[in-house]
Parts: C-alpha cells; structure tokens; sequence
C-alpha cells in the first residue's frame, strides 16, 4: 500500500480522467450485512455522536450492503484528485462510508435547509425532498471541475444531485478542522468567481457532520430502481 505520507507531500500534475482510471475501487471497499456495520461501528474510534448517528442509519436500513473504505482507496483519491482529505473524513469512510456508490439516495430536507441556490438558479425550494443524491467520491471529473471546487469553492464532493445544475453535498477543505458537511451548487461558485468574489461565498454548512447526514436519509434506491424507505418512516 502507498506510503500515506508520499501521498500527501508529492508533487501532483493534472488529475487522472476517471474514465480511464484502472484503480480496482471494489478490491478496496469492504461490504457487509447490518450487524458487520454495527460491529466495524462499535470497534471504531470515532466519537460517540458519530457513533449514535450511524447506529441510527444502519438501524433504519437493515436490509442493504453497508460498504467502507480501506485506505488505499482513500490513498488513491488523494493522489488522483490532488487533495489532502481531512482526517476525520478518511476516518470515518474508514468505518462507515454508507449504502455504496451504486446507490442513490434521497435526504429529508422538511427537517433541515434546502439544497444551495443562492443565486436564484433554476431550482424550485418546494422540490428539495425530490432530489435524489448520487454517490460522487471519486472526486473532481477533470481539471477545469477541480478548479472550480476545490480551488473555487474549497471544497472536496461527496454527494451530488444534478437537475439543470450539480448541487453538491462536499467536505471543506479550506477548513479542514470543520467536520460539517456543506452545501454547494457549482452554478453558484461560478457565478461568484465570474464577479470577483470568494467562490466560497457560495459554500454553507450543510450537516454537522458525515455520520449526521446520513441520519437525514429517508430512501435509498438501488441501480435495479428498487427504492427502500427507512423503516421508521415507512
């Protein structure tokens, strides 16, 4: 396995296309049933309203594969994205990265704010909770996308929703001490750089942390289409 360290001090060039990205992603994720999950849960070191949060995901969805990350995957993406992730973010896709990257995902915002659209966007608030939020950890797609986000918004994506624009779920990483997830729509942060301010003026805290917004997750549909409601809202 890379040397973490390496990883994090070399000197990077241009991403890797993630069309022709050969990394085995699947050799390094590790799947399991709900009892595995709360097992990996209960042997972590991650803080106890992380833990609470989890139990509280896995406890909802017990029928799905529960998937983490090893890390040489997490190693892999920072090498390819040119990125540091912030350590409680390898930390807990280390534990309990959530439903897998083929799964979609749809979050309760009745109970928390709306997808970003500062910028009065093409995007109706009244539609939020239609919103399904696909798995987006690989990172930036090419050069010009990672200058945008991470350059512009500072920010790292992990989950995106796409209608006439790409609304972002992401770690900062201007910050990486602020275990939030935060809100982003990329239309926003060009719109920002375009007139000369902060891409980061776009970028708004989202959830309180990783194991929080999974909490906010109320279905989860598979690539068959088969969409499975959490159990206590069914």
């Amino acid at each position: 396995m890379p040397d973490h360290t390496d990883a994090r001090s070399r000197d990077f060039g241009g991403i890797a296309d993630i069309i022709y990205d050969d990394f085995d992603y699947g050799a390094h994720r590790v799947t399991g049933s709900a009892s595995e999950a709360l097992d990996w849960i209960g042997r972590s070191s991650l803080p106890e309203e992380d833990k609470a949060a989890l139990r509280v995901f896995v406890a909802r969805f017990p029928g799905i594969v529960f998937h983490r990350d090893e890390a040489a995957l997490l190693d892999h993406l920072e090498r390819r994205n040119a990125v540091v992730l912030p350590s409680w973010l390898r930390e807990v896709r280390q534990v309990l990265s959530g439903p897998g990257p083929e799964v979609q995902v749809r979050l309760d915002f009745d109970r928390h704010n709306p997808p970003a659209d500062h910028d009065g966007n093409d995007y109706d608030e009244s539609d939020s909770d239609d919103l399904w939020y696909e798995d987006n950890f690989f990172g930036y797609r090419q050069d010009e996308e990672r200058d945008l986000l991470k350059n512009g918004a500072e920010c790292y994506p992990i989950l995106s929703a796409t209608t006439s624009v790409n609304y972002l779920l992401a770690a900062d990483l201007g910050n990486p001490d602020n275990r939030h997830i935060v809100d982003v729509c990329d239309e926003d942060v060009m719109d920002d750089l375009h007139d000369g301010r902060p891409g980061t003026d776009s970028v708004s805290s989202a959830f309180v942390s990783y194991a929080s917004m999974l909490t906010y997750v109320i279905e989860c549909r598979t690539e068959d289409g088969t969409v499975v409601r959490a159990l206590d809202l069914a």
